[in-house]
């Protein structure tokens, strides 16, 4: 019989993070300045929470499940999603900004969930599967955004790319957005 204890705060991890998905959100709905200034309020205030968190000067039980080992002494994923939500809305257009967030918010926790659940065939420290899951949730994201061609394949690989080989040495939650973005803005326009 499975851990049901030990999948649940694996899931609420993949769920929190597909609720970055409000950032693309509201740059899509509002205006680039919008979207900025509520970006950089999102990295002062997780900035300053994860602080204080990672001095003990807060208790945030609710948090703690969600950690990966080497985030419970230093900086979480989330501080990296929304730095480099900021940076990919600052530095890139509407569309190739938002779709670079959306395969972040999207085909990360995907491949997470299918690799941890299914995946057999180990891959770069990943599982083939997963990184499949990231390959073709990607190009899905990528489609709904009306890219194209060989374009929207080789950004995708881009993606996927970042998400493999990125982990090992600095958070993947900071380099898919501005790779996919830079990768789009080259390839895929």
């Amino acid at each position: 019989m499975e851990n049901t204890a030990l999948k649940r705060p694996f899931l609420l991890r993949g769920l929190f993070h597909v609720s970055g998905c409000l950032i693309p959100v509201i740059y899509l709905l509002t205006d680039k300045g919008t979207a900025l200034l509520v970006t950089a309020s999102a990295v002062v205030l997780a900035a300053f929470l994860e602080t204080l968190r990672i001095k003990g000067r807060i208790g945030m039980a609710f948090v703690g499940p969600l950690l990966k080992e080497k985030e419970k002494k230093g900086p979480s994923g989330c501080l990296f999603y929304l730095v480099s939500c900021l940076i990919t809305i600052l530095l890139f257009d509407e569309r190739i900004a938002s779709a670079s967030i959306f395969v972040l918010a999207i085909s990360d926790p995907l491949s997470a969930i299918i690799g941890s659940k299914w995946g057999r065939r180990s891959l770069y420290g990943k599982s083939a599967e997963g990184t499949g899951a990231f390959f073709l949730s990607s190009l899905l994201v990528l489609a709904c955004f009306s890219f194209k061609g060989p374009g929207l394949i080789l950004a995708a690989c881009a993606a996927t790319a970042a998400e493999l080989f990125s982990s090992r040495f600095i958070d993947d939650n900071l380099t898919i957005p501005i790779i996919t973005a830079l990768s789009l803005t080259g390839l895929a326009r």
